[in-house]
């Protein structure tokens, strides 16, 4: 969001479960960049003391990329408009109410997919079985030595984001044209850790997969890509996933994932596209998923002829007890802009 100068993170908060939510505060570009907080926010709350914060510390990591007042007069040795981009985290003491800078965990290029731009997208944070802070992320700088189009890696931190180690990938495919990325993770019960995300490519067109690991870490060789989220008639997901786990369900819960469009085996839009979500009480997601209702109900992409920025992304958060889900996503307005819409709803055990 962009407040007349430098874009910015707003910040919404509900006091009532979800039911409303209001403007609370604004994360800024305090990195001494001054580029402006543009794309791919993402918040996470501390369950426990990591490195120099207090458990409850919300942390945030999103896209810093460079944008100028006037696009036509780059300065000399200026990288331009989208120029670079960087995935910095910041941290909030006080409930979010204040941001602090903390560090940059990856740099990328250009900040314009798919045409050799070498960026870095899509933050994603979480702890480790250890209690370190991970940051997950789709890396696109990979390709010119090495034939990856784009792939998904992590860094890991032992002091609380103020430091970070080495690359580490996640789903990488060295064939030229497979592209795994936006990825989402979450705890299960049996102390393992799910990963989801979408490979788009030619054969998989965007197809969402998810797998395990037993320390959010060592997610075993990276060109297997996992298990597709799909239902037993070939309903899958495409684009844009979001992976939870709710205790509700079978004896260890039950596994949700939400994306952006769910289609058939021959690609075109399926009963229950922007409908649905899909739950799996296998913790490893093998098996086939089974298609529940959504909280929210929208027009998907393909349905409002072609609109990229609807669906994208979709995520659900169960209550603590597992059986309310609330959903948000980005959906088109009657004066075709994007907004961000919200429900709720009560899931039954028949449904899972």
């Amino acid at each position: 969001m962009s407040g007349g100068s430098k874009p910015y993170f707003p910040v919404y908060r509900s006091t009532d479960g979800g039911r409303s939510w209001s403007k609370y505060s604004e994360i800024h570009d305090t990195s001494g960049k001054n580029w402006g907080l543009r794309y791919q926010p993402t918040l996470f709350e501390l369950p426990e003391e990591v490195g120099p914060w207090p458990a409850g510390t919300v942390l945030a990591a999103g896209n810093a990329i460079p944008i100028l007042d006037d696009p036509e007069e780059v300065p000399e040795g200026d990288i331009g408009e989208l120029g670079e981009t960087s995935i910095d985290l910041y941290a909030s003491t006080d409930e979010g109410e204040t941001w602090e800078f903390v560090s940059t965990v990856i740099t990328g290029g250009t900040a314009v997919p798919h045409a050799g731009n070498n960026p870095v997208w899509e933050p994603e944070l979480a702890l480790d079985a250890d209690g370190d802070l991970v940051c997950y992320f789709a890396d696109e700088r990979q390709g010119t030595d090495d034939d990856y189009n784009q792939l998904v890696a992590y860094k890991a931190s032992e002091d609380g984001g103020q430091t970070w180690g080495e690359e580490q990938f996640v789903a990488a495919v060295p064939n030229e044209t497979s592209r795994p990325g936006m990825p989402t993770i979450t705890e299960l019960p049996n102390g393992n850790y799910m990963i989801g995300y979408e490979v788009v490519g030619p054969d998989l067109e965007g197809e969402v997969h998810v797998k395990t690991s037993p320390d959010a870490r060592d997610w075993g060789d990276p060109t297997d890509l996992g298990n597709p989220v799909a239902t037993a008639d070939g309903r899958r997901f495409v684009n844009g996933p979001y992976v939870t786990w709710t205790p509700h369900g079978g004896e260890n819960g039950t596994v949700l994932v939400s994306a952006k469009q769910l289609v058939d085996e021959d690609r075109n839009p399926a009963e229950g596209n922007g409908e649905v979500v899909l739950a799996n009480t296998d913790l490893d997601g093998s098996g086939d998923w089974t298609a529940v209702k959504a909280p929210l109900s929208f027009e998907t992409e393909d349905e409002l002829g072609g609109r990229g920025f609807v669906g994208w992304t979709t995520p659900i958060l169960p209550s603590p007890n597992g059986k309310q889900l609330l959903q948000l996503t980005s959906t088109a307005s009657s004066a075709e802009l994007c907004e961000i819409r919200y429900a709720k709803r009560s899931l039954e055990l028949n449904e899972l």
